[in-house]
């Protein structure tokens, strides 16, 4: 009979088990766990937004997003239509946690994004550009 794959874990899910609050060296073990998924994830971005693909690929991300924007939806007749203007709010938070949490990883490389991407930055990174 096969081997169901839900029962199987792997060597890290195994790992994710809840730490004993009465044992300080489990205590240690999951801080430490935690500190490291941390440090991998930050490296990860600043991997990511030290690419111009990446950082070009992760704009287009926050841009589908809205994220530095908020719609407001109307129907066909002008009224205002609460139920999509609160589809749209959401979409918009997701982008913004994404942004938030790219400045707290990768905050060199996702400023730098957007002075390359955002219009708004682009004009202001051009005129502090020294003049060689």
């Amino acid at each position: 009979m096969p081997e169901n794959p839900a029962d199987s874990q792997s060597a890290e899910n195994k790992t994710d088990e809840i730490p004993n609050a009465a044992d300080p060296a489990s205590q240690k073990r999951a801080k430490r766990k935690a500190d490291r998924r941390q440090e991998e994830a930050e490296e990860f971005w600043q991997r990511v937004f030290a690419d111009p693909i990446g950082r070009r690929e992760m704009w287009g991300l926050l841009q589908t997003t809205h994220a530095f924007e908020t719609k407001f939806a109307c129907g066909p007749n002008g009224f205002p239509q609460p139920e999509s203007t609160w589809f749209e709010a959401g979409i918009q938070s997701i982008g913004d946690r994404l942004w938030k949490s790219w400045l707290l990883m990768a905050r060199d490389g996702a400023l730098l994004m957007q002075d390359e991407h955002d219009p708004r930055f682009a004009e202001r990174a051009k005129r502090k550009a020294p003049i060689g």
